[in-house]
């Protein structure tokens, strides 16, 4: 069985293609990425514009084009937190639906930090685990233990949010950035599960970016998946981003995408959620909310065959 699943994040489209394999596991055959900021007006109105709305319809007739050889046995479309708190989109589900024929599943808060526990539990073999995916309009935060997930729950400020409501300056100001620490730790100041021993693992485009660029400068090996970041180098690059302006970190080659405008606002949440627990070091997942989708998918279709 062949499975397409495309996901409408905040800040970029992306599309997986997966064949199934035995024991619900699968092969991805292929991927792509298309940056589309949708968090950027959600940020300032929780609207979607028209077009954004129009673009994102070309990016995914352009996709359906890219699947169509595949073969595949079902297009997934999912959508996350822009979508999710965008107050007109129903105006997007109804443009897509007339446009390309699919129909867009709207991810709630609660399934999204369940995707990615789902994820992160067939992917690597931790049983005591704090999930962390940063996203551009949310950010989820998952504890498991034992290998069963005890909390999950999605708190609405993401490293879009966050950088274009309070880090507006080029170079950006100590003052935006006290204001950015004292508005996430508003969100987090409850989650005192937190607190549990357990091996941080971090997922999403701002924890993909630092362990790409970490990755790099190291000159370790390929595989970024399951590789370990210690809180220093977190604080030590965030310290050298902080420190250039726009263009300087757009030259950035994990950066170029658009993500140079964002990847600061991820990093002060990653690490002010790393603040409130033990953990000294955060351990990289490669796969998140899609490949979650995914595993419980065929697991689901495994299931209702056998």
């Amino acid at each position: 069985m062949k499975l397409a699943v495309i996901e409408i994040g905040s800040n970029s489209i992306r599309t997986s293609v997966y064949r199934s394999s035995k024991k619900n596991r699968f092969k991805t055959l292929d991927r792509w990425r298309e940056p589309v900021r949708l968090g950027k007006s959600i940020a300032q109105s929780r609207l979607l514009t028209n077009e954004q709305i129009e673009e994102t319809i070309d990016v995914l007739k352009e996709f359906q084009n890219r699947i169509e050889k595949f073969e595949v046995d079902r297009i997934s479309l999912i959508a996350t937190a822009a979508v999710r708190l965008a107050k007109n989109q129903s105006q997007l589900i109804f443009a897509v639906l007339k446009e390309t024929g699919l129909r867009l599943e709207v991810i709630d808060e609660k399934e999204e930090a369940y995707y990615d526990y789902v994820a992160v539990r067939n992917t690597m073999r931790i049983k005591d685990a704090l999930i962390v995916d940063v996203g551009g309009g949310s950010s989820e935060i998952s504890l498991a233990k034992k290998g069963r997930l005890k909390q999950g729950l999605s708190i609405p400020i993401g490293a879009i949010s966050i950088s274009d409501v309070y880090l507006t300056s080029d170079p950006i100001k100590e003052s935006e950035i006290a204001k950015a620490r004292k508005a996430i730790n508003e969100h987090l100041d409850s989650l005192t599960w937190m607190k549990t021993p357990a091996t941080f693992v971090g997922l999403g485009g701002t924890m993909r970016a630092l362990a790409s660029i970490l990755n790099r400068e190291g000159k370790r090996k390929k595989t970024l998946h399951n590789s370990v970041i210690s809180c220093e180098q977190v604080d030590q690059l965030f310290e050298r981003l902080l420190h250039v302006n726009n263009e300087e970190r757009s030259q950035i080659r994990e950066l170029s995408d658009g993500r140079y405008e964002v990847i600061l606002g991820g990093i002060l949440i990653l690490s002010e959620i790393i603040k409130k627990t033990p953990s000294k070091e955060i351990r990289f997942s490669n796969f998140g909310v899609r490949e979650g989708y995914v595993f419980n998918y065929f697991y689901k279709a495994a299931r209702n065959k056998d």
